[in-house]
């Protein structure tokens, strides 16, 4: 049966709804007065009834600092990976730290990271650091130490404050708009968790823009979803801004935010815990998330997938079962493989993959149990058309024959075996 959300919100991403602005700032002039970058501009979005507020800028750190010192917080515990502390995290720790102790967590890079043992060590570390329930947690970095601190926020005194500042596209566009927070476990990704709000994102765009073009490919993918699955009126602005060397300008980057905070605000607002309408924030994401579990796994061979381009390329193994199906059209089909490749995401990065790996991961997807279903069926998010969910029930799940599923990625990974187009695998062959 096919079922639809209600209309979008007006196009322009700053419907008073979902959020405001400081008048007195235009985030696109990169001259403000005296060619100083502008102030911070503000927006908000609503988790339900929880107001989450919203600070943008352009090369704006000490802006950053001087809002985390605004909180009036006791102490601060700064998570991060070892990438990004150098770079950004040490710099806020060393300003905060002149009003209020700060103590610096960091963990290597990368999804094998991201676990309860890792949890377990910054929860000990933070209470030796004595937080209480004045304390403030700040996650910087991409979407990997923004759920570890969240989860840390979440559990410490049962929730205290939470602040995200994300360096990386995929965190500021979409990991850090949500309550959800979680850690992986050896069978799946984001299975331990909770929900838990932020009270503050601070987002620096000149940060985000020294991203690698990888990491910048990977973020604009939860972007492409929000348009494909959600409000494709989105699609001509992203055929406008999107390139596959990811040559964006910081101001290019703020736009896509816009475009993301657009879609998320308005299911947010009415499913704050991405639990019926908000399921379709979840497109692409059971092969995706099994992509890159399969290609991070030791012994793989594989190059490991990046968050963002394991989704964009379970959308295409998506797009391919609800064609298979017969539900969603070819001209749909082409559109997914336009925008993916506007983006600059192959699917070279595959290669070394095999077919029985993935399946086994998509056994544990956390999705599993939303609706009643069979060991012989996959529950997916599928399209009956752009913007136009398949499913059964409130979550907008469809139950999909498991051998239709290991048909499309069969056809996926033969498709990256075979691939001659000079991808450098899993690095920025086009950057």
């Amino acid at each position: 049966m096919d079922s639809q959300l209600p209309p979008p919100a007006p196009a322009d991403p700053r419907d008073p709804q979902a959020d405001s602005r400081d008048s007195q700032a235009d985030p696109h002039d990169p001259h403000g007065p005296h060619d100083s970058p502008p102030p911070l501009t503000e927006r908000h979005f609503s988790l339900g009834d929880r107001r989450v507020r919203v600070l943008l800028g352009h090369d704006c750190l000490d802006d950053v600092a001087q809002a985390l010192t605004g909180l009036d917080a006791d102490r601060f515990v700064f998570v991060t990976d070892d990438t990004v502390q150098g770079v950004v995290a040490s710099k806020l720790a060393g300003v905060v730290e002149q009003t209020a102790p700060a103590l610096l967590l960091s963990h290597p890079p990368g999804e094998a990271h991201k676990n309860l043992a890792t949890l377990s060590r910054f929860i000990d570390l933070s209470l030796d650091f004595k937080v209480t329930r004045r304390s403030v947690v700040v996650a910087v970095g991409g979407g990997i130490p923004g759920n570890i601190a969240g989860l840390l926020a979440g559990l410490l005194f049962r929730g205290i404050r939470l602040v995200h500042v994300p360096t990386t596209v995929i965190a500021a566009c979409d990991s850090v708009i949500s309550a959800k927070q979680a850690v992986n476990t050896a069978h799946a990704k984001n299975t331990v968790g909770l929900y838990h709000p932020p009270e503050l994102i601070v987002v620096d765009f000149g940060v985000v823009a020294m991203g690698s073009p990888r990491d910048m490919r990977s973020g604009t993918c939860e972007t492409v979803k929000n348009a494909l699955a959600i409000d494709p009126g989105q699609i001509p602005t992203l055929r406008r801004l999107l390139r596959p060397r990811a040559d964006y300008t910081a101001s290019d980057l703020e736009e896509i935010f816009e475009l993301s905070l657009a879609v998320k605000s308005r299911l947010l607002l009415e499913d704050p815990h991405e639990k019926y309408s908000g399921v379709l924030l979840e497109y692409g994401h059971t092969v995706g998330h099994a992509l890159e579990l399969a290609s991070a796994a030791p012994g793989s061979g594989a190059v490991p997938v990046k968050h963002g381009e394991a989704v964009a390329l379970g959308m295409a193994v998506a797009a391919d079962v609800a064609h298979r199906l017969g539900a969603l059209g070819a001209d749909a089909v082409a559109t997914h493989e336009e925008l993916i490749e506007r983006v600059g995401v192959c699917r070279c990065l595959t290669a070394g993959l095999d077919t029985e790996t993935v399946m086994h991961h998509i056994g544990f997807d956390n999705k599993r149990g939303y609706e009643a279903h069979t060991s012989s069926d996959v529950p997916m998010v599928l399209l009956g058309a752009l913007g136009v969910p398949l499913g059964l029930g409130q979550h907008y799940l469809t139950p999909v024959p498991r051998r239709a599923v290991r048909a499309a990625v069969d056809e996926l990974l033969r498709r990256g075996r075979e691939c001659d187009g000079g991808h450098d695998r899993g690095h920025d062959a086009h950057g």
